[in-house]
């Protein structure tokens, strides 16, 4: 299994470490074991062995040590091999230092909320080597667990560290792993227990603080994210999470015009990451596309005095004791592509009513809407009538909807559908 510094599991005090580096380079100072140590204490990154200790006190008493046995020097060491390792900083031969240009950016933003998209970039990019010069990125592979296995038990995060590269084969040994007993992982790997707990000290703890995924008791789940797949796109929040009134926060909950359909943070796609190929580059432009239609809708529905929800569904508008459910869906001009999406959402609206909108939020008097990206083959259009579902598309930037009545096309109006 690989190894990583474990020195410390808080981004802030890791900040503050970097400022300490900082310090150092600016006053020529050697980035030597003792020095860093010493002004690590002395700035209060770490602190003395015993409570009431003073600094002084502490320096005396490890002086009578080895040095490769001084707390402060072992931190000292820890704490320059996860900057050389996570790319903040360079250290030449006569211990003199130079912080990347990453490390200044981050040294350089106050805003707390800007600092954990580039922690969270920091942590993306680290390569880790193994004996046998392998790269893999653990980071990476631990966010793919999370993902591919909501709930799965926080010590078995540790196998973002057993695997030799990024290789979508050794990810699927990984995968299996997961699924073995703790025990039988360990035996399997052939480490120690005490090295299964080092090795989950740090990432989980970085993933949380930056806010990619959370703890429940013994187990981990990934933070809402955008899932991406061939056929379906949709914002998912574990099933665990709840609002403010004890309502799964997966099934519904009130937005805004401005903060309904969030769009997601892509990854930076690179050639080393698992899963990230020119397919997924296209389904993310079909995302944001996506998004931004839902967004409209929400405007146009918001304009018109209607509250808006979000959930499994994409968007619900509701006045008084009327509801309209609308599912987005973006299409291409072939027809296979057309059908495809037209049955999917034809079957989400069935079931979203019937299981949310129905039963959870006691609605009766409800609307269902099947949103496009443009206009769909008239064949899908009459199917959607036949199961009193209306079309809506987007053309040229304004919503059109089509009345079966008088067989006409004219812009969408929410009201009218009340």
């Amino acid at each position: 299994m690989k190894n990583i510094p474990h020195q410390f599991n808080s981004i802030d005090k890791y900040f503050s470490a970097l400022e300490t580096v900082k310090q150092l380079i600016e006053e020529e100072t050697p980035l030597r074991d003792e020095n860093l140590g010493e002004q690590l204490l002395r700035n209060g990154v770490i602190n003395p062995g015993r409570a009431g200790q003073s600094i002084e006190e502490y320096l005396e008493e490890q002086s009578q040590k080895t040095p490769s046995n001084r707390g402060y020097h072992t931190a000292a060491r820890e704490t320059i091999k996860f900057f050389k390792l996570i790319g903040f900083l360079v250290v030449y031969d006569n211990k003199s230092g130079e912080l990347t240009p990453r490390a200044i950016q981050l040294l350089s933003v106050n805003n707390p909320n800007a600092r954990k998209l580039l922690w969270r970039d920091s942590f993306m990019q680290f390569g880790v080597e193994g004996v046998d010069g392998e790269i893999s990125h653990p980071y990476r592979i631990l966010l793919k667990l999370t993902q591919d296995k909501p709930g799965i038990e926080t010590s078995k995060l540790m196998l973002a560290l057993e695997a030799e590269n990024d290789s979508q084969e050794e990810y699927e040994r990984i995968l299996a792993l997961s699924e073995l007993e703790f025990n039988s992982i360990l035996d399997e790997i052939n480490i120690s227990e005490h090295q299964a707990r080092n090795a989950v000290k740090i990432l989980p703890s970085f993933a949380v603080q930056v806010g990619d995924i959370r703890k429940q008791g013994n187990n981990t789940y990934p933070i809402g994210h955008i899932s991406i797949t061939e056929d379906e796109i949709s914002t998912e929040i574990p099933d665990e999470v709840t609002t403010d009134e004890g309502i799964p926060y997966s099934q519904y909950r009130q937005v805004t015009s401005e903060n309904i359909a969030r769009d997601p943070i892509f990854n930076e796609i690179s050639s080393v990451s698992i899963d990230l190929t020119e397919s997924i580059r296209i389904r993310q432009n079909r995302l944001s596309h996506h998004q931004e239609i839902v967004r409209q809708l929400g405007l146009i529905c918001e304009q018109s005095g209607f509250q808006l929800f979000e959930g499994k569904f994409d968007c619900l508008s509701t006045l008084e004791d009327s509801a309209i459910v609308f599912e987005v869906k973006t299409i291409l001009p072939s027809m296979s592509d057309q059908e495809k999406q037209t049955v999917k959402g034809v079957g989400q609206l069935k079931y979203y009513k019937f299981s949310i909108i129905q039963r959870q939020m006691g609605f009766e008097n409800i609307r269902e809407i099947l949103v496009y990206s443009q206009k769909p083959n008239d064949s899908l259009i009459e199917f959607c009538i036949s199961e009193n579902i209306s079309i809506v598309w987007l053309d040229e930037g304004t919503f059109k909807v089509f009345y079966p009545e008088n067989n006409s096309e004219i812009d969408f109006e929410p009201l009218n559908f009340i």
